[in-house]
This record gives structure tokens, sequence and C-alpha cells, in this order.
């Protein structure tokens, strides 16, 4: 390693910082041809708009302008896309996946409930028969179930938005981006959780509505 060396290939020889080293590499076109066995021409171009323009009417202006060139050519044409669009694209397809996953996770919890509330009317056949024999009315077993279910996914879904919220905050936090989750995501996502309980638990519930009364004194 040299120092204090005054000289323009200072940063080769290592003094310079990271920073200030050059990783440009210029090789003539036709090498570039003969090392990747591509055809004449050019494929593809790179355009660096003015930071004061828009990044997206500039690659239309330069599509409009090189589709000049094309346009007796049924083979080819100018396609552009910018930082913008292919930013937009990945933030759609991210939001895809993410609803793909939440959609998933929605059905198996929601399964989850469903099966926890059919162990529920199981074991408790014999209370069911007894309030049906007092003149409980279906529409009462029914909402009773449904009420239950509804509870199970609230709270489900309070612990679900206190553990993102921490787990979130400490993530953005170590990114230097602290941030905490909106209420209107948080009612959001209550508002699933409960509607989560009604799906689920609907069948259950109705399951446990329609149990003959005699039968369900019978259960052991």
């Amino acid at each position: 390693v040299y120092e204090n060396v005054d000289s323009p290939y200072a940063a080769l020889l290592g003094t310079g910082s990271e920073a200030d080293k050059r990783t440009d590499l210029y090789i003539p076109v036709t090498t570039s041809h003969r090392i990747t066995g591509a055809e004449e021409g050019f494929t593809s171009a790179t355009v660096t708009a003015d930071v004061q323009m828009d990044s997206q009417t500039v690659a239309n202006e330069a599509a409009d302008f090189l589709n000049r060139y094309y346009a007796d050519n049924q083979d080819f044409s100018v396609y552009t896309i910018s930082m913008e669009t292919m930013v937009s694209q990945m933030s759609s397809m991210l939001d895809t996946v993410s609803i793909a996953i939440a959609g998933i996770s929605l059905v198996v919890g929601g399964i989850g409930v469903m099966n926890i509330m059919l162990v529920s009317v199981t074991e408790r056949t014999r209370e069911i028969g007894t309030r049906k024999a007092l003149g409980a009315p279906n529409s009462a077993i029914r909402v009773q179930f449904v009420v239950e279910a509804m509870i199970i996914c609230l709270i489900g879904g309070v612990i679900g938005i206190i553990v993102g919220a921490v787990l979130g905050y400490a993530a953005s936090d170590l990114l230097g981006f602290p941030a905490l989750p909106s209420i209107g995501s948080i009612a959001i996502a209550v508002s699933f959780s409960l509607a989560i309980g009604v799906f689920f638990g609907y069948y259950p519930a109705n399951k446990a509505a329609k149990l003959d009364p005699i039968e369900a004194l019978r259960y052991e």
C-alpha cells in the first residue's frame, strides 16, 4: 500500500477511499459482440433524464422519436420503461403476493376457529339440549356460537396486531425509519377478524341450533 502519493493513480494503489474508486470499464462494441456472441446493433439503451424532468415523459418521447425510424418495420418496435414503472410493477407484484399470503393465513385461521367451535358444540351438546328444552329458539343458539367465534377471532386479531406493530416498529427502527400501523389499517384488521369469525363460525353455530333437544339431552 502506497501512502502520501500525490498521483492520479493513488486510488488504484490503495490510498484512495472506496467511494473514490471507479469501477467502470469501457470496451469497444465489436469486442462486446465477440465476447457475448451477440449480433450487430443494439437491443437496449439507457437514457438518463434530468433531475427536473419526469422520467416517464422522457421515456415516452424517446420511444416516439425512435419509432419513426421503424415505422415500416413490422418485426421491430421500440419499447421503453422507466424506473418509476419498474418500481410500480414491483410494488404491484409484492402487493399481490402479500394479498395471497394474507388470504391463505385467513383461510387457515378460519378453519382452525371452525374446528374449535365444532369441538365446543360437541362438548356442550347436553347444555344445548337443556337450553332448547327450556324454550331457547334456534336463533338464540346460533347467535351464541357465532358471537363466541367472533370473540375468539377478535382476541387473535388483537394479539396479531400488537405483535405485528411491535415487530414492525422494531424492524423499521433498525432501518432508520420507525413507523407504526395507522388507525385505519388496525380498524380494517379488526373488521376482517370479526368477518372471519362470522363466516367460519356460522356452520358450527347452525349445527348446534339444529340439534334435536331429546337426542342432545341423551348425549354422553
